[in-house]
């Protein structure tokens, strides 16, 4: 069976929560809000989860990973710089005026630690690309690229949220649009596009705007 991707947008920020399924296996990305919505669509592609996995800790990608990892007994996997974003979602999630709190999420690996992480018989590869926050991490899996807030179809990601950093944003951004030509990409909010020539060269003209 060939590799699927799929998403859906959940709560106030219409965030990107994904799903990668290889054989029947399967792992979650970025499951922000409204665990319930998000567990029925999930749970229509009748696989097994084996892990949860974050680009980055912001309150709005690590909402609902407390109910999945405790409904489904699965373990969550964050880069160790975002730790205490993790910790303080809720606090970020009032501070923007978004109301209600999620369950505050257990850290069971840090990302730093691993190259890869294997689901049935491909890998899906780490790149640390600070940022949007300190522990920003892209996912590579064959010829797709799931980024989290570092860039999307027509912007790049916000430096000035907490963790934020233009300097080490312009530098990560950089490296992904020279490593990973014509590869899907797959953002943390918006619709995913494929890096070609003219999305390179559109990017690299909106961070040459931000560095003069």
């Amino acid at each position: 069976m060939s590799l699927q991707i799929f998403y859906i947008c959940t709560g106030a920020w219409k965030e990107n929560a994904y799903i990668i399924i290889k054989n029947k296996e399967s792992i979650l990305i970025d499951p922000g809000d409204n665990f319930s919505e998000l567990d029925t669509y999930f749970k229509t592609f009748n696989t097994n989860y084996k892990a949860i996995i974050n680009t980055h800790g912001h309150f709005d990608h690590v909402g609902a990973v407390e109910e999945f990892r405790r409904k489904y007994s699965i373990p969550f996997y964050i880069h160790s710089k975002d730790k205490r974003l993790v910790h303080q979602a809720n606090l970020f999630r009032k501070l923007t005026g978004v109301s209600g709190t999620n369950p505050t999420p257990t850290i069971d690996f840090f990302l730093d630690n691993l190259i890869s992480i294997e689901l049935s018989d491909t890998n899906i590869k780490i790149h640390h690309v600070p940022g949007h926050s300190e522990g920003s991490v892209v996912f590579e899996v064959e010829n797709n690229l799931i980024i989290g807030d570092l860039f999307f179809n027509d912007s790049i990601g916000r430096n000035d949220l907490p963790g934020g950093n233009l300097k080490k944003l312009m530098e990560s951004i950089s490296y992904v649009l020279d490593n990973f030509k014509n590869f899907m990409i797959y953002p943390g909010h918006g619709t995913p596009f494929l890096l070609n020539e003219a999305k390179i060269d559109r990017l690299k003209n909106i961070c040459n705007e931000y560095n003069n």
